[in-house]
């Protein structure tokens, strides 16, 4: 049982750290940053909202490839 909670957590800040990269990728991507020095407030915010819905779907995405791996090998052990 405590491998269990300890390969989750490591999961976890794994993740949290991969989404972190991910979505500084998902803005590039997506050409949405800004490469003036002096933004509005209402760009700030909206540059930080948009870094936060990256990391987000970053962080889902990849449990979501987890989950789908995991059940893949599931598949081929039986």
């Amino acid at each position: 049982m405590k491998t269990i909670i300890l390969r989750e957590l490591f999961w976890l800040v794994l993740s949290f750290v991969l989404s972190l990269v991910l979505a500084f990728f998902f803005l590039e991507l997506l050409d949405l940053t800004s490469s003036a020095r002096d933004l509005k407030r209402v760009e700030q915010i909206f540059s930080v909202q948009l870094y936060l819905i990256g990391c987000v779907v970053s962080f889902i995405s990849i449990y979501i490839v987890r989950i789908i791996v995991t059940a893949i090998k599931l598949l081929v052990q039986n």
